[in-house]
């Protein structure tokens, strides 16, 4: 694990800490979101250092996933390319003047400790789209249909709205005179 303690990194405040390390974090990602398949191994570099008063952290993500395809089900591999830069702070009321503190976010640090496994993982997960397609899906732009149903679009429903018009609104017209007058 890569927890470190705020007595630890205070030895960075000068030079950062370097990190680059080659994590399995499959059975720790699949615990936190049962959908992923596999996960290959996460390679992290990056820094953990001090700046006006503040911890940070930046960090450079890569791996793969295997995600199921959000339409088939089907298996989707997931290249994982992601930088992160984050702030911490283990008492958020230290530095009061504004013109110091990054317009960044933040994060409040328990127990004066910086969990960078969490840190990793969370942006993982973060970073797997709403929308996974395999190759095929993506090229066709199908979508499922089943007996007497059919998944359509936000722009095929939008267009199919504006074709079909309002019947109520139609019948309401017949009711008035023409506008001949």
């Amino acid at each position: 694990m890569l927890v470190y303690t705020t007595a630890q990194l205070e030895k960075y405040r000068k030079h950062p800490l370097t990190i680059q390390q080659t994590l399995n974090l499959e059975k720790d990602l699949q615990q936190r979101d049962a959908q992923i398949i596999a996960v290959k191994p996460v390679t992290v570099n990056g820094t953990l250092g001090w700046e006006k008063g503040l911890i940070y952290s930046q960090l450079s993500i890569k791996t793969q996933l295997t995600y199921p395809s959000t339409r088939s089900f089907e298996p989707v591999v997931l290249p994982i390319n992601i930088d992160v830069q984050e702030f911490y702070s283990s008492d958020l009321n230290t530095n009061n003047d504004t013109d110091s503190q990054p317009e960044e976010l933040i994060i409040p640090l328990e127990n004066e400790q910086l969990d960078l496994q969490s840190v990793i993982e969370d942006n993982i997960l973060l970073s797997i789209p709403s929308q996974v397609l395999t190759t095929e899906e993506q090229a066709k732009g199908t979508m499922p249909s089943g007996k007497e149903w059919t998944v359509i679009s936000e722009d095929q429903y939008q267009k199919n709205r504006k074709q079909a018009g309002n019947s109520q609104w139609d019948k309401l017209k017949e009711l008035l005179p023409p506008d001949d007058e």
